[in-house]
């Protein structure tokens, strides 16, 4: 059951990770037919397997340790990765006549906030599977002591995603977090100081989906379902106009929106950029984007700083420090008039969160992408990141047609592995000062960005 965010809750508990043998096998063994019948694919290519044989064997044989840096289009992602280690290396590995230990498993980092809307049972599936939350608009020392731990000491290896979220994209890798560099080296660190010889490495794993040519079909009607939403009565669509007519559709919700927030929220807005139609719209999105998130942070009292990601991810947190409060030690022996207080707190900070989550929807709907290569699978994600903005937007409305999303089909799932990245190669040159180390942790940043890049599949057509 989701917690209700409109009420003032305890605070969050954290769920320290303690592998469960029984669940783990359990979900190993549902693993493929979840893919299959859940998530829609029914074709899996693995790509480059043997580079993640080697390592594992490296890791069995306490020679190296590593962190798996996996790409994050989707939700389904964490069962790809499983088939991945569960499956597929294996698999690899008899062909390549080496004898594992035992199966591989990977301890993996998930957000604070996922088990808030996919229910309570998060908390004890995802510890039980080897999972460390964090909360990721703020310095979370703990988790961050528990992943060094995990890296340097655990008996699997690490897996995080370096793009913080899902982008909705399987074919754009979005810019990189500093994070799993940065994690990395402190982990070599800690190896250097325990006197260990095991060479520290971070693995880039891509995956990425693909939809067949039958689902064109489904992708017209769902462009035509949006319009008739919006209010746009159009004829039936072809193929030489499907592309204008995403395209205005995009560019009429951008305006209107838009439109809506300058004249609401005009106050919250001081910055009036005005467009043209021959603006690019993701030159309107990222003025959109910065309009909306000003105005939950004006409500939360926060200055607008960094990317629109790391903005998203501050008010996130502003708002789980209004619901969840910690320096409140029993709400159930408030008062009836501090209750309500409270609850009135839980309340304007969600509606004003509601802000951010359109904000954060919006960001990844761009025309680029579809223009660049106009394959189902790219305009299949782009209609979702537009239904995405649109479930947000009539998320209070009960006769609201955006609450499913449409069914384009099966999937094919790629899941690539990238030559291994030394960290301890690079070690000495972090330590050598802080501005090199800074260096140092952006250049690897750059390099496991360029390792996901070159491992995603130009799609079909």
């Amino acid at each position: 059951m989701a917690v209700d965010l409109t009420r003032v809750q305890p605070p969050l508990k954290v769920y320290p990770p303690k592998v469960n043998q029984l669940i783990l096998k359990a979900i190993r063994f549902v693993t493929p037919f979840w893919l299959r019948w859940q998530c829609g694919i029914k074709q899996i290519e693995t790509r480059y397997v043997d580079r993640l044989v080697e390592a594992t064997k490296q890791f069995q044989e306490g020679k190296a340790r590593y962190i798996i840096a996996f790409r994050h289009p989707t939700t389904d992602d964490p069962f790809g990765m499983l088939y991945l280690l569960v499956y597929a290396v294996p698999e690899q590995a008899r062909a390549m006549g080496i004898k594992l230990k035992h199966t591989p498993h990977s301890a993996f980092v998930y957000d604070r906030g996922i088990s808030l809307w996919a229910g309570d049972y998060i908390n004890s599936l995802f510890p039980a599977l080897g999972g460390i939350s964090i909360f990721r608009g703020k310095l979370d020392r703990p988790a961050l002591n528990l992943m060094r731990k995990q890296i340097t000491n655990g008996d699997e290896p690490l897996s995080m995603a370096p793009e913080g979220g899902t982008n909705g994209k399987s074919e754009m890798v979005a810019e990189l977090e500093p994070g799993v560099a940065q994690i990395g080296f402190w982990a070599a660190e800690d190896l250097l100081k325990e006197g260990r010889n095991e060479e520290m490495l971070i693995i880039p794993v891509g995956i990425q989906y693909e939809y067949s040519l039958a689902s064109w079909a489904a992708i017209d009607e769902a462009i035509m379902a949006i319009e008739k939403e919006c209010g746009l009565t159009k004829s039936a669509i072809s193929t030489e106009t499907r592309y204008q007519r995403l395209y205005e559709l995009g560019s009429y919700l951008v305006q209107w929106v838009s439109n809506y927030y300058k004249t609401f929220y005009r106050n919250y807005a001081p910055r009036e950029s005005e467009f043209t139609d021959s603006d690019d719209i993701a030159i309107r999105i990222d003025d959109l984007t910065d309009r909306i998130l000003s105005v939950a942070e004006m409500n939360f009292g926060i200055k607008a700083k960094g990317t629109a990601i790391d903005r998203c991810r501050r008010l996130e947190q502003a708002a789980w420090d209004r619901i969840f409060r910690n320096d409140i030690k029993d709400i159930e022996q408030l008062s009836q008039i501090e209750r309500s207080f409270a609850d009135q707190l839980a309340l304007e900070a969600n509606y004003s969160n509601w802000h951010m989550k359109i904000a954060e929807s919006i960001i990844g709907v761009t025309s680029d992408y579809v223009r660049q290569h106009p394959s189902p699978s790219r305009y299949i994600e782009v209609i979702k990141l537009m239904w995405s903005v649109l479930s947000r937007v009539t998320e209070r409305d009960p006769k609201s047609t955006f609450k499913q999303s449409p069914n384009f089909g099966d999937r094919k799932l790629y899941l690539s592995i990238a030559e291994p990245l030394s960290v301890s190669s690079r070690l000495a040159e972090y330590q050598s000062s802080r501005n090199a180390a800074k260096e140092c942790t952006r250049k690897l940043t750059e390099e496991i960005s360029k390792s996901l890049n070159d491992l995603l599949v130009k799609s079909i057509i």
